[in-house]
């Protein structure tokens, strides 16, 4: 789960445009606001034969990796910022998209840049762009193809891009739900859900940091809290009709990580941080660990007792699953919300070292597989899934093909560390991941942020069914 970090109400004070930008060099730092004359370039996604630039490479036609085998992270150097190079291990085609010397505004005092979490898609509808964050609570929009940095946007928490609108993108102030236009700066209140909660002191309405709306940016799964960050309400926002369509009162002593909506709109999920004995299973009365409900907020049912890392997606038959650590028997599951039925897919092997895990769902477009990254310190390898990213196909025995590895340390007593946690995140249709990585300098918060292209259709080139 995200560290609870509270940039609440920031507005950017500066930005780029990328007319600007050396190699080396910002020269001017105009606002990209409602008062801007800056404007974007156009959104158009190249044709079939456009070179990408920053990320061609020989791993096209490179055989992907599926085996098992105990791989050591090699020695290399940083690579440069938007040049591409071959992973020596597992030959895919990867880039450092970010450049921390050089990317950043001069007010902004970070000394990182990363896609934002796993479970979060971070580029737009049509891949054009790609939503960065830096460590210090700032926004910046990059060209998603030639990977080069546009400018700082104003925007506060929670952005999520429209499922169709490549230039619209939604954020989180206070109690309102915002709408953030890319091209031309302009920023709109969609819903104000202080509304929703008369005689309520409300200061948030979110999902605190780690869920996202249905797939086609309909349905919200919300969660409203008081101003000592005590839960409120659980409510779900039909974003087409602009009506809280389902409001859930909840006891304000029982803290809850996170909540989401399912990707089809079909569920609401809330992450406790109280996990359930063993023997006395969670309620809507008495919640505890994973609560799931339908969207209108009844028939609540405890379906995991301790909940780890997780993500949402679809199955390879198109149903809601949750991929999640399971704690008590130590394997990567998935859980069938519909049914509730858990089916165990890989072992985790502890017995070397702790292994951090994080899952990412975001490949709607490409049901069945989910993308897995982990981190196990600065400990030699030990497992093959140690500091690794790899895809995971959802079924038992599924197929597993291993994309890079992270080289990145994450030393646990090094609370710089979590910056370095690789959060590793797909696009729609699996063929982009964005991962994070300190490339071995735990401790200091220097990170950036990293991008792998696979080919189309990549699962038909795989050898083992």
């Amino acid at each position: 789960m995200l560290i609870l970090f509270f940039t609440l109400g920031f507005v950017a004070c500066g930005g780029w445009h990328e007319d600007n930008i050396t190699a080396t060099t910002v020269t001017e730092i105009p606002t990209h606001g409602p008062q801007s004359e800056i404007k974007s370039k156009p959104i158009v996604k190249p044709g079939a034969d456009a070179e990408l630039i920053g990320i061609r490479c020989a791993s096209y036609e490179s055989a992907l990796v599926t085996d098992l085998e105990i791989h050591e992270v090699p020695l290399k150097e940083e690579p440069s910022a938007r040049v591409p190079f071959q992973d020596p291990v597992f030959d895919t085609c990867i880039v450092r998209v970010t450049d921390r010397f050089a990317d950043l505004s001069p007010d902004d005092p970070s000394l990182g840049l990363k896609n934002e979490y796993s479970r979060l898609q971070s580029f737009n509808a049509d891949d054009s762009l790609i939503l960065v964050y830096s460590i210090t609570g700032n926004w910046y929009i990059y060209d998603g193809w030639n990977l080069t940095p546009r400018f700082q946007i104003p925007i506060d928490v929670e952005p999520r891009w429209d499922s169709k609108d490549p230039d619209l993108l939604y954020f989180i102030t206070d109690s309102r739900l915002m709408a953030y236009r890319v091209s031309t700066g302009s920023t709109d209140v969609i819903h104000n859900f202080g509304d929703d909660l008369p005689g309520e002191k409300i200061a948030m309405v979110w999902t605190r940091y780690e869920g996202s709306p249905s797939s086609d940016s309909r349905y919200w799964g919300l969660m409203a809290e008081d101003e000592d960050w005590h839960p409120v309400a659980l409510l779900v926002y039909d974003l087409e009709t602009d009506q809280v369509i389902a409001k859930r009162m909840v006891d304000r002593e029982k803290d809850i990580d996170s909540v989401s909506i399912s990707p089809l709109g079909n569920y609401f999920l809330a992450f406790h941080d109280d996990y359930c004995d063993t023997d006395i299973p969670g309620d809507e009365t008495d919640p505890c660990g994973l609560m799931v409900y339908d969207r209108y907020l009844q028939n609540g049912d405890n379906l995991v007792r301790i909940i780890g890392h997780s993500d949402l997606t679809l199955d390879a038959n198109g149903k809601e699953v949750l991929v999640f650590q399971d704690i008590d028997t130590d394997y990567i599951s998935m859980l069938e919300l519909d049914s509730g039925e858990i089916t165990s897919l890989v072992p985790i092997d502890f017995s070397y070292s702790a292994l951090g895990f994080h899952f990412s769902g975001n490949a709607v477009q490409m049901p069945g597989w989910v993308l897995v990254s982990t981190s196990n310190g600065a400990k030699p390898s030990a497992t093959w899934m140690d500091d690794q990213i790899f895809a995971l196909e959802l079924k038992p025995n599924g197929r597993i093909v291993r994309l890079a590895h992270t080289h990145s340390v994450v030393d646990e007593s090094q609370g710089h560390d979590y910056w370095a946690e690789p959060h590793a995140s797909v696009n729609t249709d699996f063929t982009r991941i964005l991962f994070t990585s300190n490339w071995g300098r735990h401790g200091t918060e220097e990170v950036d942020m990293y991008l792998i292209q696979l080919p189309d259709e990549w699962t038909k080139n795989l050898t083992n069914e």
